[in-house]
């Protein structure tokens, strides 16, 4: 379900708080420095395939790299961030930092990376008295804290000190208390239990922890609520910081004795993902994203965002950058600014920066064609992609002003401004794989993007999020999948690559479906289209991207088919209802504002969902974990 919203001013922290609190942690930087700390970014290999194989290993995730780069400019200088698609083997057991064991394992995952959370939790656990402090968060953190301590009970019980639910906000807001309860020569898991102990954590919005009167063995959990947002994103930390502390790629256990250098880090991460602006004023329904973000509208400075991609450049080279942008065109006088700034910026050496990087971002087709003016000033600026969130050009499955007349119109536009136009799809039920007099067939749609001029595609099953509006209803529809026979579907499953969703049609064919999908767009006979000499002005863009997506659907096949086969060979049973928050008692620390909407009523359960408990109250939620749950590509 989706997450309530605070009202007003109430959703965002005071101006300047980031800061402040930044300041205070580096007045102790003396100390502070002297705490070995990885932040590990989960990365599950089973998803491994299109849209995002291949580029996936050169772009280190933006949510890691951001949190280090916050410890380290609060004045955690020993801090590394690790990257499991870098490094598959780490294990927090043998990394050392400068000759130091870890005191800080910071896990952060999307939901479809959940099970290397779970794995790197437990293998911290192995450490006994000497384990470090674990905290954890990112999407997964975020939607379904509580399932965290599903790994309680048993010889092999384990669980994460805290869940922190929110932005890096919440991380420094915590580690203020937490240094505040720390001893000269203590470590920071005993300062968290002190501070634990003694109550101070609750006035910490955004985090879940064990009640200080419980056991592993039987946990009770205490909420501190909802999180508030930081309004004015410039107080967030510089980019040049987090990819100075990113671990080198290779497959041992421990650490390197350094970070990449500045000379590597454009070999190993050629695409650095940033955050530009935050929020869009669409609300779909299978959207967890503007519930997220308070449905508010956030960005960067212009002058900033211009500063921090010269910045980046000019140490390390790097041309290449994405936005994490929800809608990039949302707030018309952002990105004109934005891309002004852009266009108007010169390097130190007097080159305008436009020439030297490339950037790509996120929009709507509804904005981007209503903005289209303001397309020779996004080239200036360097703006070389925009991703569209298409979903379904017949309107059937979301309206959000998409429309094939219009589709034709702003991809001329955007090749007049040699500006890649990247076409996103949503595969929904009822959707046939053809038609044959209406573009309403998945294959009719891709064909006609393809020759409408889009460079790449992306297709994505129209599953239920968690977070979004639609979640519940899908859920108790009684179609949603939970097992194949004795094999549980596992949180990998919710990639958006797999059909979990029963419909009119069998689910195994629906798959194949959506790899025919693909394979309409990327296939030889479209390389050899894409190598014709046809005044194109994209002509090299399209055949690059041609062949990675043909040699992409190659390996997608396989690592598919397996679950295919299940589909087709197993007995299916569905889920009831929405899976529950999770099976421990959980209250609601005084004060704190709900995480849920309140008197949201668990449908034949008679309980309440602990975001809304009285405070200091438990109340057990009742029912069987389930780890089911959709993906979110922010965050990450």
């Amino acid at each position: 379900m989706e997450l309530t919203l605070r009202k007003g001013s109430d959703v965002f922290v005071p101006a300047g708080a980031y800061r402040q609190l930044e300041r205070r942690l580096a007045a102790r930087q003396r100390e502070l420095a002297e705490i070995p700390s990885v932040v590990l970014s989960c990365f599950d290999r089973r998803t491994r395939m299109l849209p995002f194989i291949f580029f996936d290993a050169g772009l280190f995730p933006a949510g890691a790299r951001a949190i280090a780069g916050a410890m380290h400019q609060a004045g955690f200088k020993r801090t590394r961030a690790v990257f499991e698609l870098w490094n598959p083997n780490f294990s927090a057991r043998a990394a050392k930092l400068d000759g130091r064991p870890l005191e800080m394992l910071l896990i952060s995952s999307m939901q479809m990376h959940s099970s290397r959370a779970f794995r790197a939790i437990r293998e911290a656990w192995t450490m006994g008295d000497d384990r470090p402090l674990i905290l954890v968060g990112g999407p997964k953190a975020i939607f379904e804290p509580y399932q965290f301590w599903s790994l309680t009970g048993g010889r092999t019980a384990a669980a994460p000190d805290a869940v922190v639910t929110g932005e890096v906000y919440v991380l420094l807001d915590l580690l203020n208390v937490l240094v505040e309860h720390r001893g000269r020569h203590d470590t920071m898991r005993t300062a968290f239990e002190r501070a634990r102990r003694s109550g101070a954590l609750e006035a910490v919005p955004g985090l879940v922890y064990m009640d200080p009167q419980a056991a592993l063995e039987e946990p009770r959990l205490v909420d501190t609520g909802l999180q508030r947002l930081v309004q004015h994103l410039d107080e967030m930390p510089d980019e040049v910081t987090g990819l100075r502390l990113m671990e080198p790629p290779h497959r041992g256990k421990g650490l390197s004795p350094a970070p990449l250098s500045d000379r590597q880090v454009r070999k190993h991460c050629w695409i650095v993902s940033l955050l530009l602006t935050q929020g869009c004023k669409f609300n779909c329904p299978y959207c967890p994203i503007p519930a997220m973000n308070q449905k508010s509208w956030r960005f960067r400075g212009p002058e900033g965002i211009a500063r921090q991609l010269s910045s980046v450049h000019e140490a390390f080279g790097v041309r290449y950058f994405f936005g994490t942008d929800d809608n990039f065109f949302n707030r018309r006088e952002t990105a004109e600014e934005i891309l002004g700034a852009l266009a108007r910026t010169r390097l130190s050496d007097g080159e305008p920066l436009g020439s030297r990087v490339r950037w790509a971002t996120e929009a709507t087709q509804f904005d981007a064609f209503k903005n289209r003016d303001l397309l020779p000033l996004a080239r200036a600026g360097g703006l070389t992609a925009i991703w569209f969130g298409i979903e379904d050009l017949t309107a059937e499955l979301i309206d959000k002003g998409q429309k094939p007349e219009v589709t034709l119109e702003l991809f001329r536009e955007l090749h007049a401004n040699r500006i890649m136009p990247m076409a996103m799809m949503m595969y929904h039920e009822g959707q046939p794989l053809r038609s044959s007099s209406s573009l309403r067939g998945l294959s009719n749609q891709v064909a006609f993007l393809r020759r409408a001029g889009a460079i790449s595609m992306q297709i994505m099953v129209h599953s239920p999020a968690v977070g979004s509006r639609e979640y519940d209803s899908t859920f108790r529809a009684g179609k949603v999948l939970r097992s194949l026979g004795h094999w549980q579907v596992p949180d990998y499953g919710w990639d958006g690559n797999r059909v979990v969703v029963s419909g009119q049609e069998s689910m195994w064919k629906r798959q194949i479906k959506l790899l025919l999908g693909y394979g309409t767009f990327y296939n030889p006979w479209n390389i050899l289209r894409a190598l014709r000499r046809d005044g194109f002005p994209l002509r090299e863009k399209r055949i690059a991207y041609q062949l990675i997506g043909t040699l992409g659907l190659l390996l997608t096949v396989p690592r598919l088919l397996p679950y295919v086969v299940r589909l087709l060979v197993s007995k299916p049973s569905f889920h009831d209802g929405p899976p529950l928050p999770g099976d421990v008692p959980v209250r609601a620390a005084q004060g704190s504002f709900p995480r849920w909407p309140a008197q949201r009523e668990l449908e034949g359960n008679g309980t309440f969902l602990p975001g809304i408990l009285a405070e200091n109250e438990f109340a057990p939620i009742d029912g069987a974990l389930t780890l089911a749950s959709g993906l979110d590509p922010r965050l990450e």
